[in-house]
């Protein structure tokens, strides 16, 4: 018969050495974490710098079309400026076309009817007073008396 092989037995580990063992998982373990914190913030610095690229080319378009918004009203203002003065020219020269046309000139145009008919005056209503009038008698003519 065989008999097991006989396992060889382990010293109990001291107490410094047990202390050293946990000393040194908690620094590993402190390395991994300090190594992830290192990592997030590159992962931040990453981040934040995108934004701030985002950030800037929102305000750069936002300024273009701000710009832009400027220019079509800007220029919206002068056609209205330029047709006031067209319109007011064209006024003035046929105001003085009309003046120096004699009867030759054309008839007016008729002008279109009204859409809706004017609203019915009311009937002209008599005040009647409430108080009762008192009978005036007509005014009394002095007579001269002789003396």
């Amino acid at each position: 018969m065989k008999k097991p092989a006989k396992r060889a037995v382990r010293k109990p580990p001291s107490k410094l050495q047990g202390a050293v063992e946990l000393a040194r998982e908690r620094w590993q373990a402190a390395k991994k974490t300090a190594k992830r914190a290192k990592q997030a913030a590159k992962e931040a610095r990453k981040h934040f710098k995108e934004a701030k690229k985002v950030v800037k080319r929102a305000k750069e378009e936002m300024l273009a079309s701000a710009k832009q918004l400027q220019s079509s009203v800007i220029s919206a203002a002068r056609r209205r400026s330029k047709a006031r003065v067209t319109t007011a020219t064209k006024k003035s020269t046929t105001k003085k076309a009309a003046t120096n046309k004699t009867a030759a000139s054309s008839p007016p145009k008729p002008r279109a009817a009204a859409k809706r008919r004017a609203r019915p005056k009311p009937a002209a209503t008599e005040v009647v007073s409430t108080v009762a009038m008192e009978p005036v008698s007509p005014p009394q003519q002095e007579t001269p008396t002789a003396q």
